[in-house]
């Protein structure tokens, strides 16, 4: 049974790569998957942690929660820590984390895609929309 088209938006934002996953395009699944993951990890290894947090960033915060999960849990457990040093990278690593979610955007809106191209939200046969 296919699943409906939101519901694979919905996995394609939670974790990037799902959504293509469950379409059964598992290499580009996994190839979207690691590139917004890692272009994420290296924004955050940048920016200390603290790259992502929504109370010090809260426009870029709007970019960063399009990568889904990760994202949330960063914010949760990395970005509302007090900093109590001056990071050099830290403008850097933001700018990395809001381009992940960004690229997770356009993943998601090609597996929403493919997944209304296939027919999983196509009204019952004799009937049109």
């Amino acid at each position: 049974m296919a699943l409906p088209a939101p519901l694979i938006a919905l996995a394609a934002w939670a974790m990037p790569g799902l959504g293509h996953v469950l379409l059964g395009r598992t290499a580009k699944g996994l190839y979207l998957g690691g590139l917004i993951l890692g272009a994420f990890g290296i924004g955050l290894l940048l920016g200390q942690g603290y790259s992502v947090a929504s109370v010090t960033f809260p426009y870029h915060w709007w970019g960063q929660v399009c990568a889904g999960v990760p994202a949330l849990l960063a914010n949760r457990f990395l970005g509302l820590r007090a900093q109590t040093q001056t990071i050099d990278r830290l403008e850097l690593g933001v700018v990395f984390t809001t381009v992940a979610g960004i690229m997770n955007v356009v993943a998601i809106v090609d597996a929403y895609t493919i997944a209304r191209t296939r027919g999983a939200d196509a009204p019952p046969s004799g009937k049109r929309a």
